[in-house]
């Protein structure tokens, strides 16, 4: 804990500012969202995407605030007699430049919590969320403490809690880390958005491990450019320190990485196609129960056996794999904990009932990714009278151009195609599906209401048929017109098989 004293004097502003005998008041914690202030908090208020913090200022001093820092702009939002008001009950402490300080206090004020335990940040389009808990999945069998932050949550490996963002902002990113510290964590895992490296989430991080799966396209509404993209996931390792570099040579952004790092320092690097890799598979088969196979690990053969669907999951262990030997384990404690891979909710997840057609659900919501898990469906089936199936739709207010280029992997790659709704947020869904169908040659089947799309596809599949529904994953709502409404495609799947097998 600090004492208010203690902030004003890392800010370099006068005691003065505050009201006598307030400075000795206790803050506990940070924190930029009013909706997590208490008892002894100090509420960070900035400016937000629609409003500023200040705004919300009168609901942070009633849930406890001990004090606010914002910047002139929070106080031009009130008139004096307001402000005077506040200052009352609470100080209201204006800092110069403190959206740019933020990082650097936030680690200050938690003691620099990414020096007390070891972070390893996962980055890529594709890959690092399932990356990120193979890596918890083999640090834990290991008997390891893990903890995990991304997208499917926040929390320890097994309990995890769930997150707005991908990465958190840095002052709750600083809050975790030192949680996780105290608590004696050896491992921190952390998937890092591009978002995160370009509006500094992760500002002032230490890292001890940083691994890249690869780069293809997403994110361009933000971006702007794919060149922009790329150079964003790039500075993850040129710009932050990191005691060791896990590097994809089969990505050509991992390559021109390669090139870019400096020759001192530690890099890992793995491949599924060369065997001049640090890490290298020497074969693989894939079949109905995963993969099987040999890694070489520095010279050492191992073999494996994993329940995953997917050539491309693979390249995820083998990230995985890589991220272990960084970390100095051995090549015994690498096979063990090879053990205990298994499947991540909403990545290539297999729900199938005996009499159904198989079902899989996936997150893939880029070209790139539909491609991988259709032609990963493909690889995984030898029987050629097997139907293939697709359920997908576009997001929202994102990269509509995307939209085609989906439309046209959707067409080429699976035999039936439905389209629906996939987060149409404040966008009309029939101009959604009007893009992706620019880029399809022939029909296709469009279901507005995903669970009548989802249910469609099931009915018409027959037993040995494979459904694939891609976009969603893990996540358990449908975000339209700005509410999110609960739905999950994985409870959806279940009732439908459970309702087909009764009437069976």
């Amino acid at each position: 804990m600090k004492q208010l004293t203690d902030i004003l004097t890392f800010f370099q502003v006068p005691e003065s500012v505050v009201a006598s005998g307030m400075t000795d008041v206790g803050v506990s914690a940070l924190t930029i969202d009013s909706r997590q202030v208490e008892r002894g908090t100090a509420f960070i208020a900035l400016q937000g995407g629609q409003s500023h913090g200040m705004a919300y200022a009168g609901q942070a001093i009633k849930q406890g605030a001990s004090c606010i820092l914002t910047d002139r702009a929070g106080l031009v939002e009130f008139n004096h007699s307001h402000q005077q008001a506040l200052n009352k009950m609470c100080p209201v402490i204006e800092i110069e430049s403190l959206a740019q300080q933020l990082a650097t206090f936030a680690k200050w004020f938690y003691d620099a919590p990414s020096e007390r335990v070891k972070v390893i940040g996962v980055t890529g389009t594709n890959g690092k969320t399932s990356s990120s808990h193979y890596i918890a999945q083999m640090l834990t069998a290991l008997n390891q403490k893990v903890a995990l932050l991304g997208t499917l949550g926040n929390g320890w490996f097994g309990n995890l809690h769930p997150s707005i963002n991908t990465t958190v902002d840095v002052v709750m990113l600083n809050h975790l880390l030192n949680g996780f510290a105290e608590e004696q964590a050896d491992y921190v895992v952390m998937e890092v958005s591009s978002h995160a490296i370009e509006l500094g989430r992760i500002k002032g991080i230490d890292f001890d491990v940083l691994a890249m799966t690869q780069v293809t396209r997403d994110h361009l509404d933000f971006h702007k450019t794919e060149e922009a993209y790329q150079a964003a996931k790039k500075k993850l390792f040129l710009n932050y320190s990191g005691r060791s570099h896990v590097i994809n040579v089969d990505d050509k952004v991992g390559q021109a990485l390669l090139r870019e790092l400096p020759s001192k320092d530690t890099i890992v690097t793995y491949s599924q196609k060369t065997v001049q890799a640090d890490i290298a598979c020497l074969d693989s088969h894939l079949d109905t129960c995963g993969i099987q196979g040999t890694f070489r690990v520095k010279g050492t053969s191992i073999p494996f056996e994993v329940p995953l669907m997917g050539q491309f999951n693979l390249e995820n262990v083998l990230c995985a794999v890589s991220v272990m030997v960084a970390c100095g384990l051995t090549e015994h404690q690498i096979e063990k904990s090879l053990l205990s891979v298994k499947a991540v909710i909403g990545r290539m997840e297999l729900l199938t009932q005996s009499g159904t057609p198989s079902v899989l659900v996936d997150y893939a919501h880029t070209p790139d990714a539909l491609e991988v898990v259709l032609n990963a469906v493909r690889h995984h089936v030898s029987d050629k009278k097997t139907t293939l199936w697709l359920v997908f739709g576009c997001g929202g207010d994102r990269d509509t151009g995307k939209r085609p280029l989906m439309g046209k992997v959707a067409e080429t790659y699976a035999d039936k195609v439905v389209l629906t709704d996939d987060n149409p947020r404040t966008e009309l869904p029939e101009a959604i599906m009007a893009d992706i169908k620019k880029g399809m040659q022939r029909p296709a089947q469009v279901i507005h209401s995903r669970p009548e799309a989802i249910a469609y596809a099931i009915k018409q599949a027959s037993e040995q048929d494979v459904v694939v529904i891609a976009g969603k994953g893990h996540e358990e709502y449908q975000e339209i017109q700005g509410k999110r409404w609960p739905m999950s495609d994985q409870k959806i799947v279940k009732d439908l098989l459970s309702v087909k097998i009764s009437k069976g």
